[in-house]
């Protein structure tokens, strides 16, 4: 069989006002910001589980167009909330060709009844068991609608993803994942929903045969590891680290805020070449805090944000803040408060709008009160850049515009500047403490 596994581009290009001529280089036509382009680390995982004499052809719109006519046999879509409408349209036109197509990712497995109407097949949540189920009832003309796991993947036998089939030279970064599952469960995010509760890790073992592969084809080094919430199992966070400061790397993480309490953990970070860490710190009002989780366990940590980006700045790594706009108790306020954090505390932020997607407890609320229409559907404008629902403290356009400014500010040439020279005067700071622990070093052997 010819397979092809494709990651669709945004269902909508994105413009900006000439007001904000930072943001027309800063992001593309479609609102990706190309500097942070991943290849798609599902479809090569996908690619890992088909039998090794199937044809499979990787395509990320993106960076290549797709090719209509080519003749496949099966194509699987991948796709996320705002790729709905243009992953549907893709599967539409090889639907029509008699193509097999099968629709799988986050959005179509919160909403798998919606993406069944477009495509021959669903893979409901992960698909390292189903899909080769799949591929072998299609062998056989005996596929169903949906293909669901009855039990979360063990981690452990993930196979190690067809990095062979991505061109390194059109991303800057390469992904990898150790973990599944965040216990955190905030009301805007579907990761427990989709993943679950329960955290799963990856044996140290898989994470360095994923990591040969991946710098057999990774020039640069770059890496980003994107789990949802990488170190919550310490054990075994200590003993891989361990085991990759021989490689050298560089590397972007993705983790809560608690790794600022771990003077350890800091060091392992540090030792084996992590750069930056992203932080989700979502707001600094804590009312909204207290509504995004259950058990309010980012409220705890609000008036330790300061310290806890001190802390890990002191280790020569760089925190992004992700913070997102449009909670209930957001007033025009929190914009400005918000760049004032980040100003003074050196760090890199993301930001967003508080966006209502499928399969959220935020999307439930939301159309509870009549703030969001019940069969919203509009899935090219859930882009986290667009207000798509009724904000409490402001109008949509506050929303947008004080989102735009907090980029244009955040990454003008004074506040990059002022960054970079914060960075570099830690950086001189911990070469001297090495000098001089290397020194000491030296000396007690000679000593002894």
């Amino acid at each position: 069989m010819k397979i092809g596994l494709i990651y669709p581009s945004r269902s909508r290009k994105r413009t900006y006002s000439s007001s904000y001529p930072p943001l027309q280089a800063f992001f593309d036509t479609n609102g990706y910001v190309p500097s942070f382009y991943l290849p798609s680390l599902s479809l090569l995982t996908i690619a890992a589980c088909t039998p090794p004499d199937e044809e499979i052809k990787l395509i990320d719109e993106r960076v290549s167009p797709i090719d209509f006519d080519e003749p496949f046999d099966i194509v699987g879509i991948s796709i996320l909330t705002e790729q709905a409408r243009r992953g549907y349209e893709i599967a539409r036109r090889f639907k029509e060709r008699g193509v097999f197509t099968v629709l799988g990712g986050i959005h179509a497995s919160v909403l798998p009844e919606e993406a069944k109407r477009y495509c021959d097949a669903v893979v409901i949540g992960e698909g390292e068991t189903t899909w080769p189920d799949l591929l072998k009832d299609f062998s056989t003309r005996t596929t169903k609608a949906f293909y669901r796991n009855s039990a979360p993947v063990d981690l452990a036998r993930s196979p190690v993803p067809r990095y062979d089939l991505i061109d390194v030279h059109a991303y800057p970064f390469i992904p990898l994942q150790t973990t599944r599952g965040c216990p955190l469960d905030c009301s805007f995010c579907t990761v427990t929903k989709v993943y679950g509760s329960k955290y799963r890790n990856k044996t140290t073992d898989q994470i360095m045969r994923e990591l040969e592969a991946m710098l057999k084809i990774s020039i640069n080094r770059k890496i980003v590891f994107n789990d949802d919430n990488m170190f919550l199992n310490r054990a075994k966070s200590y003993e891989f680290l361990r085991a990759i400061k021989p490689l050298k790397i560089k590397y972007f993480a993705e983790s809560d805020i608690s790794i600022a309490n771990d003077e350890r953990l800091l060091d392992l970070l540090w030792a084996s070449g992590c750069v930056t860490v992203f932080i989700g710190f979502e707001s600094l009002v804590p009312e909204n805090l207290d509504a995004i989780q259950r058990n309010q366990w980012k409220r705890h940590y609000l008036e330790r944000y300061a310290e806890a980006c001190e802390k890990i700045h002191a280790r020569g790594i760089q925190v992004i803040g992700a913070f997102i706009f449009g909670f209930d108790h957001d007033t025009r306020d929190v914009f400005r408060n918000t760049i004032k954090f980040v100003l003074d505390n050196n760090i890199l932020g993301q930001f967003h709008l508080m966006t209502p997607f499928p399969g959220t407890r935020t999307r439930d609320i939301l159309i509870q009160e009549k703030r969001l229409p019940e069969n919203d559907d509009r899935w090219d404008v859930y882009s986290c850049f667009d207000a798509v629902y009724s904000p409490k403290m402001m109008t949509k356009e506050e929303l947008e515009s004080g989102l735009l400014d907090a980029y244009q500010t955040i990454y003008s040439r004074d506040a990059y500047l002022r960054r970079s020279r914060h960075m570099i005067e830690i950086f001189k700071t911990l070469r001297r403490s090495e000098d001089r622990t290397l020194a000491e070093g030296q000396i007690s052997k000679t000593i002894l």
